[in-house]
């Protein structure tokens, strides 16, 4: 739990980690973050089940965070007016290329970093983040990773995440780790309203302009 002012876990997470040319942690241990000939987890395969439930279609568009073995895109890019995708991991950006699907574009680039701004030139009515804070290494870095998506995320745009993916953090730090609650909370601080999607689905979805 990292939003309540109130918690003890939350005052004991750093302020800032002060790397700001490379945030986020974990970002070069491949059993962590390589996904690239994993089946879906469990998690992942919830939110596109939801995803599925909201019908995207048309001129919509959707960014995947951490796009592992691409088929969120291969499921849904037939469907929408495009898919983009960030990783931190080469071969996962290599398996997305090779897939030659047209409307479908990966960039390795970190969610938190000040580049994601320069890189991502698209507006989103989905974002898709199944670990939310799950290798965050500080305040700063997990409210720019905020600060990022909103600044692409259409107004009513959502961001839909899963509980399993937020019970999950590097090196099981329970610093990170996410309730529903806690996204509730977020709407203290960002132009955002957290709903349940399914039992264990969540949305933070923006408000207006």
């Amino acid at each position: 739990m990292v939003v309540s002012q109130s918690t003890s876990r939350y005052d004991a997470c750093p302020e800032i980690c002060g790397k700001l040319d490379h945030p986020g942690l974990a970002t070069d241990i491949p059993r962590w973050i390589d996904h690239t000939d994993l089946d879906t987890t469990v998690d992942q395969a919830r939110i596109e089940e939801a995803l599925a439930g909201m019908s995207p279609s048309g001129r919509q568009q959707i960014l995947h965070v951490g796009v592992g073995n691409s088929r969120l895109a291969q499921r849904f890019a037939p469907r929408v007016r495009l898919v983009d995708g960030i990783t931190v991991w080469e071969p996962e950006k290599s398996l997305a290329d090779s897939l030659a699907i047209a409307n479908y574009t990966v960039h390795f680039l970190s969610k938190y970093s000040r580049e994601f701004l320069l890189t991502i030139e698209n507006e989103y009515d989905y974002i898709v983040d199944n670990n939310l804070a799950s290798f965050a290494c500080c305040k700063y870095h997990f409210y720019r990773m905020l600060d990022n998506y909103l600044w692409c995320l259409r107004p009513g745009g959502r961001i839909l995440t899963d509980q399993r993916g937020m019970d999950w953090t590097v090196e099981n730090d329970p610093r990170w780790q996410l309730t529903y609650d806690d996204l509730v909370a977020l709407g203290e601080r960002f132009p955002v309203t957290a709903a349940r999607v399914t039992d264990t689905v969540y949305e933070l979805r923006r408000a207006g302009p």
